[in-house]
């Protein structure tokens, strides 16, 4: 395949994340950064998509386990954001809601982070450089204050201090560019720090396959409609890519522990408010191409995914699927198939097959895989090779209808 063909398949997301240490330069947390592309900066003109993308990046696309490494990760977030039902997806043991130097920190926005700390949710105001009145009635609600030193010399920082003396929570110097700024905040009783002189920060990035833009449309406007849990079944086992996302948000959301047997069950683990929730994030970070088709590996992980669905045995259907699907999933997001199931909670079957081809699954999948080479020489003992090549176009004609125009209106 042309290396251009390869390019149109593909998006590759970026992520920025810069460490946040303690007095002995240990970290302890990062700050997630929007990146729009491989070069240390931001490019965007909308806040709330920036920010969207960082969650779907870090939840979704990259993993929560990968990008914070067992460290809080601090998310910045304007007031669209912070009033959005968007937040309930985040784990507040995990991630620090730092709420940007935009919001107008009112009665409104008061009243939501009341609300937000009754939850477990830890708050972090940021670019502080002097204490008005209205930061001063934030201090009982925030975790932490992230002081500017950009803003704040050195030789006014001893009066700012002086004024946040009885400020319950911890202080965090950013920016911080130079030992002299380390030593010296060090020395006023400051002991978390952001900075160049740490770290600047640096860019995880991952290749994530273009979506089939009507199927996402179609999928994401059922989830907003509470529609059937069949129908919402049905639309994912058309999307591949979807699947992959819905996993990984079970697997974070609650911290389950026990794997999951179907589609049907990830949709009931999630429920439908965090559905919702996951439907918004996705509409905030959409980079569908309007005029582009899904990727061609798409369209083989779901024609995989139904002819094994059709030649298990009905008890296994449903993992058989799963399975199918998942085959290629470390293609389309160019990763290794290792790193792709630590992060997702599958059975032990569905593991043996798709890492090592074992047991009843991992031959059927083998058998699937030999079929769209054209070398299924010895089909499975219990069909005729004729009948497999039926079901491989039944699986066709299945994935064909659910992408086509007239199935998703």
């Amino acid at each position: 395949m042309a290396s251009a063909n390869i390019a149109d398949m593909y998006t590759t997301i970026y992520l920025g994340r810069q460490p946040i240490v303690d007095v002995q330069q240990q970290r302890v947390a990062y700050e997630l950064l929007f990146r729009s592309g491989p070069e240390n900066r931001a490019l965007f003109q909308d806040d709330v998509n920036a920010t969207a993308s960082v969650i779907r990046h870090t939840f979704i696309d990259l993993g929560m386990s990968r990008v914070l490494e067992g460290c809080p990760g601090f998310i910045n977030v304007n007031e669209r954001l912070l009033k959005s039902p968007v937040l309930d997806l985040l784990p507040p043991e995990s991630i620090i809601l730092e709420i940007l130097e935009s919001v107008p920190l009112d009665d409104s926005v008061r009243e939501r982070c009341r609300e937000l700390q009754a939850r477990g949710y830890r708050l972090a105001l940021d670019d502080v450089s002097d204490v008005t009145p209205e930061i001063q009635a934030m201090l009982p609600l925030v975790s932490y204050l992230k002081i500017d030193l950009q803003q704040v010399s050195l030789a006014r920082l001893p009066v700012l201090l002086q004024r946040l003396q009885g400020y319950r929570g911890q202080l965090l110097a950013e920016k911080v560019d130079s030992y002299e700024q380390f030593e010296r905040c060090r020395e006023l009783g400051i002991r978390l720090f952001q900075g160049y002189f740490f770290a600047k920060p640096t860019i995880m990035q991952q290749n994530r396959a273009h979506p089939h833009r009507a199927l996402m449309l179609r999928l994401l406007g059922l989830v907003m409609q509470d529609a059937e849990l069949l129908e919402l079944e049905e639309v994912f086992k058309g999307a591949p890519d979807m699947v992959v996302s819905l996993l990984k948000l079970v697997n974070a959301a609650e911290n389950y522990g026990r794997p999951v047997r179907s589609i049907r069950e990830a949709l009931t683990m999630l429920g439908s408010s965090r559905l919702k929730r996951w439907a918004l994030v996705i509409l905030f970070a959409a980079d569908c191409r309007p005029d582009s088709g899904p990727s061609p590996l798409l369209e083989m992980a779901a024609v995989r995914g139904r002819m094994m669905e059709l030649l298990a045995p009905p008890a296994e259907r449903d993992e058989a699927f799963m399975t199918g699907i998942l085959s290629l999933a470390d293609s389309l997001l160019g990763m290794s198939m290792q790193s792709l199931v630590a992060s997702l909670s599958l059975r032990d079957k569905v593991l043996q097959a798709l890492l090592y081809r074992e047991g009843m699954l991992g031959d059927l999948l083998a058998q699937t895989e030999l079929a769209e080479c054209r070398e299924a020489q010895a089909p499975l003992p219990t069909l005729a090779a004729d009948n497999f090549n039926q079901v491989q176009l039944e699986a066709l004609e299945w994935v064909r209808k659910m992408w086509s125009d007239d199935f998703l209106t």
